[in-house]
């Protein structure tokens, strides 16, 4: 059984409207029956401990409970946010907003989907994969935690036994933009036993051609110094060691801890660290979960078609290779570019998943 929301102590709530205040949970008596509630909390991550870039393994993780939430009993499917690389689960929530592009609070997105979009409710859940590098990828690394097992085995069951879930997979789906339709992939293709359905907003994908240039892009940006580690600033710099520590971690070659698939001077490929890279590639590893996505309630792919690393090109890929299989999917593109429009594909990713997903 869930505890009500006045007795969590050590969470916050935010009202909807309000997510610059917070609010202690005890006195959540300020929050008007019916309206949405975002609880947050900090998870201690058991799955991250020891991760080579000492990290932090105590998150944060923030839960919209959606209206009704609080007067009912009634038991809601779940629907899980993963953030994208250079963000975490608090910039969902209340974005920095200190650059060109305007970000709008998470609460103001959600609240449309279940008020006047007339979604049936869900919970949406928000996990932090913050790395001090990115992210972590939704995978498991040793050098920036283990990431997918972190979701696995700290939050589901937090979540699960703290709200009111419907705690099986055919209630439970997982959809995020970037990274974090990269990670949905992940975990959703590789355990359809936990996730039912999954939406993939403009996820890495097709890495030989949309990722490769970047280890050049890389090496240009250092050029004639030879690499050494993340430079802050430097963003093909810091995405090609975040990148090397989740897809090619080597915990035996300090001080950075991973392969580079490049070699320096001569820029030569190295075809082996680069497949460790493409076997977490969707339109790769497609080929090895036919079974898994085969017993999905449903798959939903989304990119915009002007998406600026091509990712558009690796759905179109991915989704050809789904059809081959005969694996039912719906494959959409928006006329975006990566990352624009990501707030509202979120919208029709919650308004999707709610239909996919068992209601109680």
């Amino acid at each position: 059984m869930s505890a009500p929301l006045d007795a969590l102590v050590g969470f916050s709530c935010c009202r909807a409207g309000s997510v610059s205040c917070t609010y202690d949970a005890r006195a959540s008596q300020v929050n008007h029956l019916g309206d949405p509630v975002i609880v947050h909390s900090r998870v201690k991550g058991t799955q991250l401990v020891g991760n080579l870039l000492g990290d932090p393994s105590e998150r944060d993780l923030f839960v919209y409970l959606p209206p009704g939430y609080e007067e009912s009993d009634r038991r809601y499917p779940t629907a899980y946010l993963l953030h994208a690389l250079g963000s975490s689960a608090q910039d969902e929530i209340a974005p920095k907003n200190d650059g060109q592009r305007w970000v709008t609070p998470l609460e103001d997105v959600l609240d449309p989907v279940f008020g006047r979009m007339g979604t049936a409710p869900m919970i949406v859940v928000i996990p932090d994969g913050w790395c001090r590098w990115g992210c972590g990828q939704w995978v498991d690394s040793p050098v920036t935690g283990n990431f997918e097992q972190y979701v696995l085995h700290d939050i589901i069951p937090h979540i699960d036994g703290t709200y009111r879930t419907i705690p099986d997979a055919s209630s439970r789906g997982v959809f995020g933009f970037s990274s974090g339709g990269f990670g949905s992939w992940n975990l959703s293709s590789r355990h359809p036993d936990v996730f039912g359905a999954m939406a993939v907003l403009s996820a890495d994908s097709f890495l030989d051609m949309t990722h490769k240039f970047m280890l050049y892009k890389y090496l240009d940006s250092i050029w004639p110094e030879a690499p050494d580690g993340p430079v802050e600033g430097n963003f093909w710099a810091e995405i090609v060691y975040n990148y090397s520590a989740t897809y090619s971690p080597n915990p035996d070659n300090p001080p950075y801890y991973v392969d580079l698939p490049v070699a320096f001077p001569s820029g030569e490929l190295l075809q082996e660290v680069w497949d460790r890279w493409l076997r977490f590639d969707p339109v790769v590893n497609v080929h090895d979960r036919i079974d898994n996505l085969r017993s999905l309630r449903g798959i939903m792919i989304d990119a915009g078609s002007k998406d600026d690393y091509n990712l558009h090109w690796g759905h179109r890929l991915l989704s050809h290779h789904l059809s081959e299989a005969g694996i039912a999917h719906e494959h959409l593109e928006n006329p975006g570019n990566h990352g624009g429009r990501f707030q509202e594909r979120y919208q029709v990713a919650l308004e999707w998943l709610s239909r996919v997903l068992e209601h109680a």
